[in-house]
């Protein structure tokens, strides 16, 4: 039976677990201090800025910072998050999808070793940005690597899982901080990010390489056995395909198989990679960049991260002494519709998830707006959380499948940069900004969020491609890619 009509194969759901361990890694790292902030800025038992020690230890119990500093120190983890998605591209390339998983694990280690020994705010910083860095390359690569390794009808849920792991580690750490909020507590909080960092290196050599990557390198017979641990049934006709989508042209080998596997080097678009200078030099390619840099950028200026920040004093507001708990019920929430999204995604498709999720934030950002401006708790809390479900299920999870299933294997690594890139630049602009727009507009704020979904929507609605259950090289053909020969590109013919 033809491996693409036959079911998922276990090993297949292995990789895309433990190739997912990165993303959960970014999750403890991006809410690592939601609930132990207090206690990393204060000392227990004495004055404010007043700093005491651990017993018989040089090390502080708290490292003392305003307001602004604890922002700003926190915010290098976006920061970490550019550098890691815009060296993710060359790593990939260079070394593969799994073994430059495997090497930038070695950043999460040093992050945690600088956070969980810091003494001053210019130490915790550079371990945040440590650990955003190895959080940043991770969101890249995870997403083409699943893309790479699942069967095309399978694709959108299983690349659904880097998200679907990100929320899981979020809702995990802060429950871990519940118990943690205390002078020792909180260096152990950011030590944890070892934990899946030293799983994912334990278990990454049992995974696959990608096959299509390893076709880009003119290692066909290793492609061909990596397919065959990756799939049932039999591979002939989808390696066929794949040698076929992947050779100079799109169509220079019309009987690639089993018995024309020997070609030249040349033949292969692996042999020459693109640069972000070439995708841009090429129209067809460029344009496609540019939409999947718009969905990018979306999925943060529409605000999930300023609501996630300003939820604590509504539900302080609303709920007093027990709105940690309801923090955590929204984490839980993302969790659950995330999941729910995660079981759509290949049956209603990306466009109509990603749409329902632009425009409900519109809306519930609005009603947010009413919320605040005639104080009514119960709308600003209900507010919250419908806002959190839509992003979960659309904006927050599938701008991730989609920027790794429509590219080729040589443009994938060089335009994943530049999307992922601008997403974490989004990240830290929201997180910088918003206290200042809360300060100027007041409860209007949220109308600017509204605004931004509004267009999201309406650019995703005209100019975004449905790409439900295609295989990348249908979709090659459909996105006009599948005949530009790479090496043209690199030479500069158009």
């Amino acid at each position: 039976m033809d491996s693409r009509s036959t079911g998922l194969h276990p090993f297949v759901l292995f990789c895309v677990v433990i190739a997912s361990l990165g993303a959960m890694n970014n999750g403890f790292n991006t809410s690592a201090l939601n609930i132990p902030a207090a206690a990393l800025t204060n000392c227990p038992g004495v004055p404010v800025g007043t700093v005491t020690y651990y017993k018989n230890s040089p090390l502080p119990q708290c490292i003392p910072m305003t307001d602004w500093i604890l922002g700003a120190a926190t915010g290098m983890f976006a920061v970490g998050g550019l550098i890691g998605a815009m060296v993710a591209g060359y790593m990939a390339q260079r070394w593969g999808r799994r073994d430059s998983m495997l090497m930038m694990n070695v950043t999460f280690f040093i992050g945690a070793i600088l956070l969980s020994l810091s003494t001053e705010p210019g130490q915790f910083a550079v371990g945040r940005i440590f650990v955003g860095i190895g959080s940043g390359f991770m969101t890249v690569v995870i997403s083409m690597y699943i893309a790479e390794v699942s069967p095309p009808k399978y694709r959108g849920a299983l690349g659904s899982c880097l998200q679907f792991a990100l929320t899981i580690g979020i809702l995990i750490i802060e429950l871990i901080g519940l118990g943690l909020s205390s002078a020792v507590g909180w260096r152990i909080v950011v030590i944890i990010t070892i934990v899946p960092a030293i799983v994912q290196m334990l278990c990454l050599p049992f995974c696959a390489r990608s096959p299509r990557w390893l076709i880009g390198q003119n290692r066909v017979d290793e492609a061909r056995l990596q397919l065959m641990r990756l799939r049932k049934g039999d591979v002939q006709e989808e390696f066929s395909d794949m040698l076929l989508s992947l050779s100079k042209g799109g169509g220079a080998a019309t009987n690639a198989g089993a018995d024309n596997q020997k070609q030249s080097s040349e033949a292969f678009e692996g042999e020459k990679n693109l640069s972000i200078k070439n995708i841009f030099s090429f129209r067809v390619l460029a344009i496609l960049t540019l939409k999947m840099i718009v969905v990018h950028a979306s999925s943060q200026l529409t605000g999930i991260n300023a609501v996630m920040y300003y939820s604590t004093n509504i539900f302080e507001n609303s709920f007093g002494d027990v709105a940690k708990y309801v923090t955590i019920g929204t984490s839980g929430l993302n969790v659950v519709m995330t999941f729910i999204g995660l079981s759509l995604i290949d049956r209603l498709g990306r466009k109509i998830l990603l749409l329902v999720s632009a425009f409900g934030m519109c809306i519930w950002a609005v009603l947010m707006t009413i919320g605040l401006r005639f104080d009514v708790s119960a709308l600003q809390v209900v507010s919250i959380y419908i806002f959190v479900a839509c992003y979960a299920i659309g904006l927050g999870m599938i701008p991730f499948v989609l920027t790794a299933e429509v590219y080729p294997t040589y443009a994938v690594s060089a335009a994943s940069s530049v999307a992922l890139a601008v997403n974490w630049l989004c990240n830290f602009i929201i997180g910088l900004i918003f206290p200042a727009l809360q300060r100027a507009c007041g409860p209007y704020v949220f109308l600017i969020f509204a605004g931004l979904s509004l267009m999201a929507g309406i650019f995703i609605l005209f100019f975004i491609p449905e790409t439900k259950q295609k295989s990348i090289d249908e979709l090659g053909r459909e996105l006009g890619w599948a005949g530009i020969d790479p090496q043209a590109v690199i030479a500069g013919k158009k």
